[in-house]
């Protein structure tokens, strides 16, 4: 004869039930919490880095010996290798090799990257008398991100001096003459005043952003010491020794 389950036994079983589905929810929500949690500590753990070819495709740059839009690439291709070989260091680039953009597109990119540094390779062709060896320009004391910037400035120059390579840092102006005709206004770190003078639209992204002008390619010395696999390297081994630096 089969035995019938008393009221209160059922209702035993119940709350029994009841209790073992509430432990299971609250074990489910603290594990959803928990990767919720643990992704947003890996996104804030990564830290953005944009590399920025000055130039590309028809808008080639300076050219000389070497054209600049190539050295460019070149290194910055070494460096970003070296930097998505750590999981530290997520690289973001304002625009692919070959390819020409506008700076003001190349700004969007950096600003929806929500980049932590930014970093732009140049040449010059030696033709104006204020560009002389390598010179790193850093954000005017006017923009919100001015004191990163000159620490990535100062940083990179060590990295530089550190090889023995003589290199200047500073701020890039546009000084107007008349209307439509500027001169370059280069003037020292220390040098905080605010002008009121045009600099490389580039430094107007919402970011840190150091850009550095690094070799003449008119300069035949120049082009023997860097514009090689080995002066690649070299070259991107320096820019990363400063963003290391950068993120101890």
């Amino acid at each position: 004869m089969t035995k019938r389950t008393s009221k209160k036994e059922i209702r035993k079983q119940t709350r029994m039930l009841a209790l073992i589905i509430a432990v299971l929810i609250v074990l489910i929500a603290g594990l959803v919490i928990y990767q919720i949690t643990s992704e947003r500590k890996k996104d804030q753990d990564e830290i953005v880095i944009v590399l920025d070819n000055a130039h590309g495709g028809d808008a080639s740059g300076n050219q000389g010996i070497i054209s600049e839009d190539e050295y460019n690439e070149k290194v910055i291709d070494a460096l970003a290798a070296k930097l998505e070989a750590h999981t530290d260091y997520t690289v973001v680039r304002t625009h692919q090799d070959g390819q020409a953009m506008a700076v003001s597109t190349r700004v969007d990119v950096i600003n929806s990257s929500k980049a932590d540094l930014v970093l732009s390779v140049r040449c010059h062709d030696g033709m104006s008398p204020n560009f002389v060896g390598t010179m790193i320009f850093a954000q005017p004391a006017v923009s919100p991100h001015h004191a990163d910037s000159v620490a990535f400035a100062r940083a990179l120059a060590e990295a530089f001096q550190s090889k023995d390579i003589t290199c200047t840092t500073g701020y890039f102006y546009n000084h107007p003459i008349k209307v439509g005709y500027f001169q370059e206004h280069l003037v020292p770190l220390e040098d905080e005043t605010d002008y009121q003078e045009e600099t490389y639209d580039l430094m107007k992204a919402d970011a840190p952003v150091a850009i550095v002008s690094q070799i003449n390619v008119n300069a035949q010395e120049d082009v023997d010491a860097w514009a090689t696999e080995e002066g690649y390297e070299k070259a991107a081994d320096l820019y990363y020794q400063a963003i290391r630096t950068m993120f101890k």
